[in-house]
């Protein structure tokens, strides 16, 4: 027999009368939350208002837990993705907030570096430079300067001893 909508409708009403606070305990034990499961259950029979004659006396309770499940199963997949989108969120502030702070970090580094280098004899201060900040070996360096590889290596030693010196009196 064919329900008109007039009496679906008065169904899913007394349905809704009857079974409101088992829909809503069933979605509320799943969310954690009353009032999130309220809302979920009052979707529940406006989704199934436009079901129009698909509904019956005897499919009427599992047609409803089983939208109520769905709708719960979805709110909880948007919670899922909603928390991973916050966490990549937060978790990129906290790069970009490392990263400044890693940035101030080496200028902070490199300012005292030039600050040890300039204290350096001319000599040694240059020697220093190419090995840093240029990558040459000793022997390439050398080479450059037109001076024997050992002195290269004497400059080396003498002006890393007295940048470490350094920069362990300013930190």
């Amino acid at each position: 027999m064919k329900q008109t909508a007039n009496n679906q409708g008065q169904m899913i009403a007394n349905f809704y009368t009857v079974h409101y606070a088992e829909l809503v305990n069933f979605a509320t034990s799943r969310l954690g939350n009353r009032e999130e499961g309220e809302d979920l259950i009052q979707d529940v029979f406006i989704k199934m208002m436009s079901f129009e004659g698909m509904i019956n006396e005897e499919t009427i309770k599992s047609f409803a837990f089983t939208i109520a499940a769905n709708k719960v199963k979805d709110l909880l997949r948007r919670r899922i993705f909603r928390h991973k989108m916050e966490e990549n969120a937060k978790y990129e502030m906290e790069l970009q907030h490392s990263h400044v702070e890693r940035m101030a970090e080496y200028h902070d580094t490199l300012r005292m570096v030039n600050d040890s280098m300039a204290r350096l004899s001319p000599a040694c201060a240059k020697v220093y430079r190419m090995s840093l900040f240029e990558d040459m070996t000793a022997g390439d360096i050398a080479q450059e300067m037109n001076v024997s590889k050992r002195t290269v290596e004497s400059q080396l030693f003498t002006s890393r001893k007295q940048v470490r010196a350094m920069l362990n009196m300013a930190m």
